[in-house]
């Protein structure tokens, strides 16, 4: 066994233990803390019994080489995460902009003629 195949998934286990307690707080949705949770477990079974996974998931993907199918998945999945911060963002900045929007016209309202 190597130290990865240790290492690996006690960070896992701390990251799923955090997401646990976010939601818990209230800080994060069942759905977050679920999808994390399932990341954070695949990542245990690939640490743990990597040939088997990764060249199952290369053949599935048609990717010759097992290392490249997770390097593609991954650059994939973050790819996803990434447009969807965008998303999430873009959304933020509008809501902000009308929110400002409407704070100016109450308070020209408000003044004094």
């Amino acid at each position: 066994m190597e130290i990865y195949q240790i290492l690996v998934p006690l960070v896992a286990v701390l990251f799923m233990y955090v997401s646990v307690r976010q939601y818990m707080s209230g800080r994060n949705t069942f759905f977050e803390m679920f999808s994390w949770c399932f990341i954070w477990f695949f990542i245990i079974v690939v640490a743990i019994i990597p040939d088997l996974i990764t060249i199952y998931l290369a053949r599935a993907l048609g990717i010759k080489s097992n290392v490249n199918a997770i390097v593609f998945l991954s650059l994939g999945i973050l790819f996803f995460l990434q447009y969807n911060l965008f998303l999430t963002i873009k959304r933020q900045n509008k809501t902000i902009t009308d929110l400002v929007k409407k704070i100016a016209l109450d308070n020209k309202k408000e003044l004094p003629k």
